[in-house]
């Protein structure tokens, strides 16, 4: 059985690779540093992807593309909205260049534009905005935190720079300072803040919000535990909902699920000398899951997957009632409880959807699931 187990998985891992998959290109145009338009099709990827080079199409049945870094654009944009500008930062590496350019993704449009700009390596992102009537720019950080020695005692305290930079680029003679003692580092804030700002020129300079675009996915297992008892019915069904901001990253997503649990045993018996109580012979449990987080990994064919998600269900017992060795009916019984759910697995692309293999750990043994995500 564990060979055959062991060939399974060899055969779905040569299976796996030998799937093609296409990459997407969508319609678009570049502004070169001449400030000529191109107008073809560029490779949709995750911003992160895209900071430091975009790939270029003029048809797309060309079967090579143009290659295009930050020194060559001023910017680029999809048809859908999204619209890069290139931006210049401080060179973290040691070489004799102190600054170099990026490409940041607008996301507010009005008297000050918002850039956001997102990390390859991990969830980091600093901000850039530009104000288009005084031309002032500034490049938002994330604060780093001080450490202070006060009377013997160490503190530590952020340096609120970010906030200044804000202030400098928003100021206006027609317009008062306002009060950002509640601004924090964060999208949500700088572009709540942003935009509350842009709303007193929006005559002049109509506001533009980009909002991010997101899909769902749908996963349908079906799993049976790797210990079954020929007299029982035991096994789990689960629908799984995926939420991707498929822009910002695509190896993490939102969860929620509903998950059916079942088991059986007619022709259960108790113990001959139990004289009175009762006797579990079927329960089925209805667990939701609001709340949860999935990881995968960026790969194409084969995309490994873990998941943690938080929930409650609802749990039926039926019984046996016994009363001097004799069963004289039955009863139901419901109970409420909390629930972890984990998983892990494999997706293996077919087409344009995916084949599940899961290990799925429960309260009631450790489950082996199959499945079809799409």
């Amino acid at each position: 059985m564990k060979n055959k187990k062991i060939n399974l998985l060899i055969l779905i891992i040569l299976f796996g690779h030998s799937l093609y998959s296409q990459d997407k290109y969508n319609s678009g145009y570049v502004l070169t540093t001449n400030k000529d338009t191109i107008n073809g099709f560029i490779l949709n990827q995750i911003d992160s992807e895209l900071s430091y080079k975009i790939y270029f199409k003029s048809n797309l049945t060309d079967e090579t593309n143009i290659e295009y870094n930050p020194n060559e654009l001023l910017s680029f944009s999809f048809s859908s909205g999204r619209v890069f500008e290139r931006k210049r930062i401080k060179n973290d590496n040691k070489t004799p260049k102190d600054s170099i350019y990026i490409f940041a993704k607008r996301i507010v449009k009005g008297k000050i534009d918002l850039f956001v700009r997102r990390h390859k390596k991990n969830s980091l992102k600093d901000f850039f905005i530009t104000n288009n009537t005084s031309k002032r720019e500034a490049h938002l950080v994330k604060p780093k935190k001080n450490e202070i020695k006060l009377d013997g005692k160490n503190y530590s305290k952020k340096d609120s720079n970010f906030k200044n930079y804000i202030s400098f680029v928003k100021k206006d003679e027609n317009l008062e300072a306002e009060n950002n003692n509640k601004l924090s580092f964060g999208e949500k804030s700088i572009r709540k803040d942003i935009i509350s700002f842009n709303r007193n020129f929006q005559d002049e300079y109509p506001i533009e919000l980009y909002q991010e675009p997101f899909e769902y996915n749908y996963d349908i297992l079906v799993g049976i535990p790797l210990s079954l008892k020929s007299e029982e019915l035991h096994f789990r069904i689960g629908v799984y909902r995926n939420k991707t901001f498929i822009e910002k990253s695509n190896t993490f997503s939102y969860l929620t699920g509903v998950v059916y649990h079942h088991w059986s045993d007619s022709d259960k018996k108790w113990n001959n000398q139990y004289q009175n109580g009762t006797s579990n012979y079927r329960w089925q449990m209805l667990n939701i899951i609001p709340v949860g987080i999935k990881f995968q990994t960026n790969s194409k064919n084969i995309i490994l997957y873990g998941y943690l998600g938080a929930g409650a269900a609802v749990l039926m017992m039926n019984d046996y009632i016994i009363e001097d060795y004799e069963i004289v009916g039955s009863q139901k019984d419901f109970g409420f409880l909390p629930t972890v759910n984990v998983g892990l697995g494999a997706k293996i692309k077919v087409n344009s959807n995916f084949i599940l293999t899961e290990i799925t750990p429960t309260m009631n043994g450790v489950f082996v699931n199959v499945g079809y995500s799409f």
